[in-house]
C-alpha cells in the first residue's frame, strides 16, 4: 500500500511539473532594417543566446509584438564564396580587311544592349598553332586605343592535349573591338616523307630523304565576346573564433601531464587553438568533458591531436589546435602529455566552431523578439517547407541583429524529481530505508517463528 501510494504521489507531481507553462528568463528584440518589402531575415545567434539556451536550442521562440509565436529555420551559418560565370555578349563581325603582307584585321561590334565585353574566344578548327593578337577597343570606331598586346593563343595537340584561345580584355566600356593578327601564316613541315633509293639488285647504292615545308594561313571561324557575372554562393560550413571565458594551467606530477581545465561560454566549438610560447616541440594531446554517469562523472576524451612547433632555417611549421565533434559544453580539459619534458608555456586559448542563425519570414508592421533560458520544455515543430522552398530557388537572406537582453524571470530553483533520484542524499536515504524495513521484516518473522515455537 505504501509503494502504491508512492507512485501515485510521483506521477501526480510529473503531472503537475508537465502543465506547468514554460518560462523564459531572457529577451532580446530583433533589430532588421525596414526596406518596405517583402525579406527573409536571418537572425544570427551570439554568446549570449549559446550561454542560456538548451544544449539542442529547443528553447528558443520567435514571437511578435502580440506573442503570437512565429515559425523559425534554424540553421548552420554556411560561407560564402564569388564565383564568375562567363556569359556571352552578343556581337557581329563588321569588318575583315588584309593587315600588311600576311596578316589580316577582323573589327567586331557589340549589340546595343549587349554587356560590356570582358574577353573574347577565337573559333578555330585548326589544330598545332601559336599565333599573336593585338586588340584595340573604340567606341566611334575612328578612335582605336590598344587593350592587349601580343596575347597568345595556341594549340599543342601534336605533343599533348593543351590549347588557349580566351583573351582576357581589361575593364572598359568600348562597344567595338578590332583584333590584329600581324602574321597569321605559319610554316609547317609536311606530315609525309619522301624517301628515294637507289638500288643495284639487293644492295642500296643510295638513299635520300626529303620533306617538305607547307604554309598553313590561320583559320578563324568567328570571334565570340563575353563578359563575366559574378555570382555569390554558399560555401562550406563557416568556422569562427570563440574567446572563452577563462582557463587554468595545473601539472599533474605523477603522470607527468599538463592539465588545462578551460569554462566557456557553450558556444558551437569544433576545436580549440593554443598560442604556445615554448620553441620547437611535439607533445600529444587529447580534448575531455565531464560525463555524468549515475552519481559519478567521469571525463571523456572526444578528441586528441600532436601539437606541434618547428621552425629552423627554411622549416616553419605550426600545429597547435585540436579537433573534436561538435560540443556545447560549459567546461573542457586539454591534456597534455608531458613525459620528462619541462611543461608547455601557453600564452592564450581561442575556441573555434559554428554559428547558427535562426531564419523567418516576418510579416509586415509587426516586431520580433528572440525568448530562450526555459526549462522542461519541447521541441517545437514549425512548418517550415515555405522558407526551404526560398532556399532552394536561390534568394538571399537579409541579417537582422539581436538588441540588449533583457531577464525576463530569475532562475527558479524548483524541485527537481529526477536530480533528487540521482542524488548522493536520496540513494542514501533510500538505502537506509531498505535496511530499516529488511530488519522490521526479519523481526517479524523472527517473532512469528518464536510464537509457532512457543505453542508447539
Amino acid at each position: 500500500m505504501i509503494a502504491k501510494i508512492a507512485v501515485l504521489g510521483c506521477l501526480l507531481f510529473a503531472q503537475a511539473q508537465a502543465n506547468e507553462a514554460p518560462a523564459y528568463r531572457f529577451s532580446r528584440p530583433v533589430q532588421a532594417p525596414d526596406s518596405g518589402q517583402q525579406n527573409l531575415l536571418a537572425v544570427p545567434l551570439d554568446s549570449a543566446v549559446y550561454a542560456n539556451s538548451a544544449a539542442d536550442f529547443r528553447d528558443l521562440r520567435l514571437t511578435d509584438q502580440n506573442g503570437v509565436e512565429t515559425p523559425y529555420l534554424l540553421q548552420k551559418i554556411a560561407g560564402q564564396k564569388t564565383v564568375s560565370r562567363r556569359q556571352p555578349a552578343r556581337s557581329e563581325t563588321v569588318d575583315l580587311q588584309k593587315f600588311g603582307d600576311e596578316g589580316f584585321v577582323i573589327t567586331v561590334k557589340l549589340d546595343k544592349n549587349a554587356a560590356n565585353a570582358d574577353g573574347l574566344s577565337l573559333v578555330t578548327s585548326q589544330h598545332d598553332f601559336e599565333y599573336a593578337l593585338q586588340i584595340h577597343g573604340s567606341n566611334d570606331g575612328e578612335n582605336w586605343q590598344l587593350l592587349v598586346d601580343k596575347a597568345l593563343i595556341y594549340d599543342y595537340s601534336r605533343y599533348m592535349s593543351v590549347g588557349k584561345r580566351d583573351v582576357a580584355i581589361p575593364a572598359n566600356s568600348f562597344r567595338q573591338f578590332k583584333i590584329v593578327v600581324a602574321k597569321a601564316n605559319q610554316t609547317r613541315v609536311a606530315e609525309l616523307l619522301e624517301l628515294t633509293r637507289t638500288l643495284r639488285g639487293s644492295e642500296e647504292l643510295q638513299r635520300q630523304e626529303s620533306t617538305q615545308l607547307q604554309t598553313e594561313a590561320l583559320h578563324v571561324e568567328r570571334i565570340d565576346l563575353w563578359h563575366l557575372n559574378s555570382e555569390t554562393l554558399a560555401a562550406d560550413n563557416q568556422s569562427f573564433d570563440y574567446p572563452v571565458s577563462s582557463f587554468k594551467i595545473s601539472q599533474d606530477e605523477e603522470h607527468k601531464t599538463s592539465v588545462v581545465d578551460i569554462e566557456t561560454l557553450r558556444q558551437p566549438l569544433t576545436g580549440f587553438n593554443l598560442q604556445i610560447m615554448t620553441p620547437n616541440f611535439s607533445r600529444n594531446a587529447e580534448v575531455q568533458i565531464p560525463l555524468q554517469q549515475g552519481i559519478a562523472t567521469q571525463m571523456q576524451t572526444i578528441g586528441s591531436a600532436t601539437l606541434e612547433t618547428l621552425h629552423y632555417q627554411d622549416i616553419n611549421r605550426d600545429q597547435t589546435g585540436i579537433s573534436f565533434p561538435e560540443q556545447r559544453q560549459p567546461h573542457y580539459r586539454i591534456l597534455i602529455r608531458n613525459q620528462d619534458n619541462p611543461a608547455l608555456h601557453i600564452n592564450t586559448i581561442t575556441g573555434t566552431g559554428l554559428g547558427y542563425q535562426l531564419l523567418f519570414l516576418p510579416q509586415a508592421g509587426l516586431s520580433y523578439r528572440l525568448q530562450y533560458g526555459a526549462d522542461h520544455i519541447d521541441v517545437p515543430r514549425y512548418d517550415t517547407a515555405p522558407i526551404q522552398e526560398l532556399l532552394r530557388r536561390g534568394y538571399q537572406s537579409t541579417t537582422a541583429g539581436l538588441g540588449p537582453e533583457t531577464a525576463l524571470t530569475p532562475k527558479e530553483e524548483k524541485f527537481d524529481f529526477a536530480k533528487l533520484l540521482n542524488s548522493h542524499l536520496f540513494l542514501g536515504l533510500a538505502i537506509g530505508l531498505m535496511v530499516l524495513v529488511l530488519a522490521w521484516s526479519l523481526f517479524r518473522v523472527g517473532k512469528r517463528i518464536g510464537g509457532l515455537s512457543d505453542e508447539n
